[in-house]
């Protein structure tokens, strides 16, 4: 075959127009990290101008894309919109969407930023940034982790040499406190939920005694079992469990409103199926999380009351609106909100009784593969977390550890 050839500098490829009349441009890639085989980006037409133009995007597309190790670095913003677009399929939508908002706040400071030129400085200046809009420095170390761990992947790809997160120290945050109840201020709670008529108006429907009952039974559960919210909002009755004669739960799904809501991207390996709007009835958060945790007597005989009273199938939530549906987080805040007024006790959060229970548990003296296993974590440190012990446990833990030292029957010369 005989081929019209143009000489070009050596490495940038070569173009040529073949017997048929076709235009060749090619340019050659570094060879495969991985393999070490040879690579390079072809281009075929039959006009020179629109192949070379087609060309020119092509490899403009791979330095965007970050996808092969070239001397022209992909920027940032490119970069990371790449990586965030892969890990797509394999996240959680919420995940997904959170950690691409932290993709496009990163992007709107460091995205002109070519990957080779990120240095310490960089980070520096991201934080500041974000210190500016005033973020807390627990959302600013967030964002300066995801990132991190981007990098990280950029020098696995062999794109940079090393990460320049690793050459900074990030301030520790503050500790958030978490403010819970007393140990017997949640019965004033429960108690004023069952007096408490939340009246109708634009932001929904009136409650009646049957409605405050539920709600009710609903903050007990959260308080006496630590369950998720969400784990709560999926419980059926095929869940409640007679184990060696002991009442409980055998929590094994939530409840969860994804971004997206019927058209939400599932990862494959989640197991999800859709209720309505956005929510999905999905495992629970881990392995830990399908759990078996033991309830009184009395709580296991009034939610039993409660689904038979509504003739509920196995498979029906126990907790739902006057349509049947299951509960949100924004009906249940309404009815939080009020009883902890007219029981007159400070505000907590809803997620607080979690942390409730977690210190109730860990003050019966309860070890910590039992603490674990009522509140669903994989390590201790998370439970701690949830654990907030009282001058009371305190004391009582010191008079059985330490003795009386000073002897008792010397006076005083």
């Amino acid at each position: 075959m005989t081929a019209t050839t143009s000489r070009r500098t050596k490495g940038a490829g070569s173009v040529f127009k073949d017997d048929a009349g076709v235009w060749h441009y090619r340019t050659e890639l570094p060879p495969d990290p991985a393999t070490g085989k040879r690579r390079r980006i072809e281009t075929t037409g039959r006009n020179k101008t629109d192949t070379r133009d087609r060309h020119q995007a092509k490899i403009d597309r791979y330095h965007r894309d970050g996808t092969i190790p070239t001397r022209r670095s992909p920027y940032l913003r490119d970069w990371l919109a790449a990586r965030s677009e892969r890990r797509r399929a394999v996240l959680k939508p919420n995940t997904w969407y959170s950690q691409n908002c932290r993709v496009t706040t990163i992007s709107g400071v460091l995205g002109n930023t070519r990957l080779t030129d990120i240095t310490p400085a960089h980070i520096h200046a991201l934080a500041d940034a974000l210190a500016d809009r005033d973020l807390s420095q627990a959302t600013i170390n967030e964002h300066v982790r995801y990132l991190s761990q981007a990098l990280d992947e950029a020098v696995l790809d062999e794109l940079i040499p090393s990460n320049p997160c690793r050459r900074v120290k990030r301030p520790r945050p503050d500790e958030r406190t978490v403010t819970i109840l007393d140990e017997h201020e949640p019965a004033a709670l429960i108690r004023a939920a069952t007096q408490t008529v939340l009246a109708g108006g634009a932001r929904g429907p009136h409650d009646d005694p049957e409605d405050t009952a539920m709600w009710a039974l609903m903050f007990e559960l959260a308080f006496a079992t630590g369950m998720r919210e969400g784990e709560r909002y999926a419980l059926m009755p095929y869940e409640l469990e007679l184990r060696d004669g002991t009442p409980g739960i055998h929590v094994q799904q939530q409840l969860q409103d994804y971004v997206g809501g019927p058209d939400a991207s599932i990862p494959r390996w989640q197991d999800a199926e859709h209720v309505t709007g956005g929510l999905w009835l999905v495992r629970p958060k881990s392995a830990a999380g399908d759990r078996f945790v033991p309830i009184s007597r009395s709580l296991w005989d009034r939610l039993w009351d409660r689904i038979i009273a509504y003739g509920m199938g196995p498979r029906q939530f126990v907790f739902h609106n006057l349509r049947g549906t299951p509960l949100r987080h924004e009906q249940e805040m309404r009815r939080w909100r009020r009883a902890l007024d007219a029981a007159g006790l400070p505000y907590v959060s809803i997620h607080s009784a979690r942390h409730w229970a977690a210190t109730r548990v860990a003050e019966s003296g309860a070890g910590e593969d039992e603490r674990k296993a009522v509140l669903g974590h994989t390590d201790i440190r998370m439970t701690a977390r949830y654990t907030h012990w009282g001058a009371g446990a305190l004391g009582d833990m010191m008079t059985r550890a330490i003795p009386t030292l000073a002897p008792t029957d010397t006076q005083p010369q």
